[in-house]
């Protein structure tokens, strides 16, 4: 399909200037002022919006939407293990189906164009996304002491098996090895992951010093911090994302500052289970990476990232007590660019001819963006992801004038709506 997107405003454009953006397959063709439609091309007319890559949801878990609200206000470890896992437990593949469509829904809504998933319900994420158009990173949840240990073998079968899986059915996906953190996997798991990825070429996900008392057991146990652990075992060499880092110490930082390495800060859901502020000001004075992520909608308590946008920004200002510890700019790079890198892409996060068009429009006539005198700082301080009118990802439509083109949102709420019974 083409489109042409007539009269619109760059968010990197001067106030005032206009212009066209013809999208041609998967691809940005062009951008001038005036150009003519190409014949079949579909022509919208995007006066008064502004046109922004999407942003990247660089660490959730899609599947939890269903259990949005149902463990609130208690601590992390009764959260985890008292309240969520039970559900987990008892959950099946279809529920899983249903909860990551209702996970998509959100995030397309709120302009989330592509995002980084740990799962544990094999190929439903990844069916949910081929289904919806949505973009993903999907990582299966492992667990174990060691290799050999029947319930990793099982998880990572079911890796290998989704992989194959999304590349047969067309998935909008890519995938890697998602240890889920060195206190569910045991050193030598850890270790094979490293074989793993280097082996196929896979990348890695895994939760780091999310907690105080993760940090306080790493070092009781091992002698060394959560993120010297991961170095001595040899995951810092890989590509590899690490949710959260919380918890740093000053040598910390010199371990985390490759180019293979990207911080996932996910400060919504860091203070809704009081487990304290990641230091990305510090992070991006010392030249780590940082990526942005929601985490899921169990511990947030949504998946919009423009909400996210704004606490990442003011809570570093608030712990640092410095008014510029993070820009609406550098915040904005951080939800787009940032996020691109993350997960190998560095064909999004921009709007420029012959990137992926993975872009969303942005309504300016929304009361909470007026006046516009600095649109980025709109975008990250006054924006609520209701602003969203349109998405595309890898030049198809699936959102125009906030209607959700390729997902049934009645049959996504009825069934949902049925599963939560079992829990009510």
């Amino acid at each position: 399909m083409t489109y042409l997107l007539k009269n619109v405003h760059l968010l990197e454009a001067p106030e005032g200037e206009r212009t066209d953006v013809l999208i041609r397959g998967s691809r940005i063709d062009a951008i001038a002022p005036q150009l003519a439609a190409p014949e079949g091309a579909e022509v919208l007319d995007a006066s008064g919006k502004t046109l922004m890559p999407g942003l990247i949801n660089c660490h959730t878990h899609a599947y939890m939407s269903l259990m949005r609200n149902y463990a609130d206000d208690v601590p992390f470890s009764t959260w985890l293990f008292e309240r969520i896992t039970p559900i987990e437990d008892s959950l099946t593949n279809e529920d899983a189906y249903w909860g990551n469509l209702l996970s998509i829904m959100e995030m397309l809504r709120s302009g989330t164009t592509a995002f980084v998933d740990m799962q544990m319900f094999p190929r439903m994420a990844v069916k949910a996304c081929a289904d919806s158009g949505m973009r993903a990173h999907i990582t299966r949840g492992l667990v174990g002491e060691n290799r050999g240990d029947e319930s990793a073998k099982l998880r990572l079968d079911q890796a290998f098996d989704e992989m194959e899986y999304g590349r047969g059915i067309g998935a909008n996906c890519s995938f890697g090895l998602g240890p889920h953190a060195i206190y569910t996997c045991g050193e030598d798991l850890l270790r094979y992951v490293v074989e793993l990825s280097e082996e196929r070429g896979l990348p890695v996900n895994i939760h780091l010093a999310e907690t105080q008392y993760e940090f306080d057991s790493c070092m009781e146990k091992h002698g060394m911090t959560p993120t010297a652990y991961l170095n001595h075992l040899g995951l810092l060499d890989r590509e590899i994302l690490l949710a959260h880092c919380v918890y740093l110490t000053d040598e910390d930082y010199a371990l985390l500052a490759r180019p293979n390495v990207h911080v996932v800060t996910n400060p919504a859901s860091n203070m809704k289970l009081a487990n304290g502020a990641a230091p990305v000001q510090r992070m991006l004075r010392e030249g780590i990476q940082v990526a942005l992520g929601t985490d899921s909608a169990a511990s947030n308590n949504g998946l919009n990232m423009f909400i996210e946008m704004r606490l990442l920004s003011m809570v570093q200002k608030a712990v640092t007590k410095d008014a510029l510890a993070l820009t609406a700019e550098e915040t904005l790079k951080i939800a787009t660019a940032n996020g691109a890198a993350a997960i190998g892409r560095e064909d999004l996060g921009a709007v420029e001819a012959g990137r992926t068009a993975d872009l969303i429009l942005i309504n300016e006539a929304s009361e909470n963006l007026r006046p516009l005198y600095n649109r980025k700082a709109s975008l990250v301080y006054s924006a609520n992801g209701s602003e969203v009118s349109d998405v595309f990802i890898n030049g198809q439509l699936l959102m125009k004038d906030r209607e959700l083109l390729t997902i049934d949102e009645e049959r996504v709420f009825f069934e949902t709506e049925r599963i939560a019974e079992r829990y009510r």
